[in-house]
């Protein structure tokens, strides 16, 4: 008999995902599949013929993912089905249990515990499931150092910061060498250094064999108004890594996949000790890296701006005034265009004294960079020249939010500065940062990984400028 409809399953969806107020949903930091994305990410599932499958779904919620691997693992081409799901919220074990009975070929058991605590629970007994595939759309949400959850991944050898790449952790050593896994995740794992541990954690266990991106940040999961970009990801137990196949999609209809397979040097820099995850372009599978060296081999460097402004908010001012320095803000940085004062809701001041002086840097010409971007943005890195000459007095506060490049603390050559901006709104750096940035930062750690033309290029190159 056939599983239950897709149809039903979204109406089921939908319903329970009415039920539970925002909120409480992000809470949880679980959001419900849509059909269309489970049934991809089932797609990507490979079964043995006539063999029995031992299926994984964690965080299981209303067995979206479970229908969509029974609608594929059909018999007689699967001799036996069984499905293991995890849900600990109450709210959903109806509808999840109403969706596995509707699976009228699987064997199917709900455990309504935390996925986390049972699997380091059977680990330390000795007991190890050994699941033949895992498909799972984790829960998102940042766990502390103190945390029971990361206190337990601790014993796989893995520190990490949030829930979802706790679930990936525990699925993997639930199942057995050869296994298959599936997840739609956050891609903020894919770089920076607070999933450092994960990645190279996650790396020696697994082969990457697909990689699925989306388009747009706010469509894989847009009933649930979730801003987040997600990635899907196709894993191999102790697998060896080959060519990995990489797709992309504006949202989650799925309606327009392209796809094309990918050296993994191309997702993963040989030699880079950060094993940042970079997403190829479609458009072309060759070598698509910056040539040249970063920026603290060409003698410069990146800080975030010094001044946290509600931790001296006593010292700040709306306009400037006797006793202030300028303190520059995102807002004053926009459109390819520096104002300084600006009518606004941010102080244009700061006062200078002596618990504010360690926070100040030197008059002077530096690069500045937004933090916060956004994928759907133009560019994602926007550089700008704060010129020597721009700000009155000796001193400059830099909020926190905005990049500085400078050179020992201090102001960079004009015309290295000039040649500096010029390069980083270039087309090329900008295509670069995309594929391995998929979050809404540019970090100073992004911008140190960076390649840069040497100094005397930079010179040249701004002085070009002004020709």
């Amino acid at each position: 008999m056939e599983p239950a409809s897709s149809e039903l399953l979204e109406d089921r969806r939908l319903r329970a995902t009415r039920g539970l107020d925002r909120k409480h949903r992000s809470a949880l930091g679980q959001f419900f599949t849509p059909a269309s994305v489970a049934h991809f990410m089932a797609s990507l599932l490979e079964f043995p013929e006539r063999e029995a499958v031992h299926l994984l779904d964690p965080g299981a919620g209303i067995g979206s993912l479970t229908a969509a691997v029974a609608h594929k693992a059909l018999p007689p081409a699967v001799s036996r089905l069984t499905a293991t799901c995890y849900e600990v919220e109450p709210a959903f074990q109806a509808d999840l249990q109403a969706t596995l009975d509707g699976l009228h070929h699987v064997t199917s058991t709900i455990q309504p515990q935390d996925f986390i605590e049972h699997t380091i629970r059977l680990l330390c007994s000795g007991e190890k499931p050994n699941y033949t595939h895992a498909i799972l759309n984790p829960p998102y949400k940042k766990i502390t150092t103190d945390s029971l959850p990361r206190f337990l991944v601790r014993k796989l050898g893995l520190e990490t910061s949030n829930l979802y790449t706790c679930f990936i952790a525990c699925s993997i050593v639930s199942c057995r060498p050869g296994a298959q896994v599936v997840c739609i995740i956050p891609r903020s794992f894919m770089n920076g250094l607070y999933f450092k541990p994960f990645r190279l954690w996650l790396l020696e266990r697994v082969a990457l064999t697909h990689l699925h991106v989306f388009d747009s940040r706010d469509q894989a999961f847009s009933d649930d108004h979730v801003l987040q970009e997600n990635v899907i990801l196709r894993m191999v137990i102790g697998g060896q890594q080959g060519p990995v196949a990489v797709s992309t999609s504006y949202d989650q209809t799925l309606a327009d996949i392209r796809k094309r397979l990918c050296d993994f040097s191309l997702l993963v820099t040989p030699g880079d000790g950060d094993a940042f995850i970079h997403v190829p372009s479609l458009d072309s599978c060759v070598s698509g890296g910056l040539q040249g060296q970063t920026l603290r081999e060409i003698g410069l460097d990146v800080c975030t701006g010094p001044v946290v402004d509600f931790r001296l908010r006593e010292h700040l001012s709306m306009q400037p005034k006797s006793g202030t320095v300028p303190l520059l803000y995102a807002s004053h940085f926009s459109n390819h265009h520096f104002e300084w004062p600006k009518e606004g809701r941010k102080p244009n001041a700061i006062v200078r004294n002596a618990e504010t002086e360690r926070w100040l840097l030197p008059r002077g010409c530096y690069v500045i960079l937004r933090r916060l971007s956004s994928k759907e943005e133009k560019r994602r890195i926007v550089a700008y020249l704060l010129d020597e000459n721009a700000l009155p007095d000796d001193k400059v506060g830099f909020e926190n939010h905005l990049n500085v490049i400078h050179k020992d603390r201090q102001g960079l050559p004009a015309d290295v500065a000039r040649g500096l901006v010029n390069y980083l709104n270039s087309q090329a750096v900008d295509d670069y940062f995309r594929t391995f940035s998929g979050h809404t930062q540019v970090n100073a750690t992004d911008l140190r990984r960076l390649r840069y033309p040497s100094i005397a290029e930079l010179e040249q190159a701004g002085r070009a400028t002004l020709a």
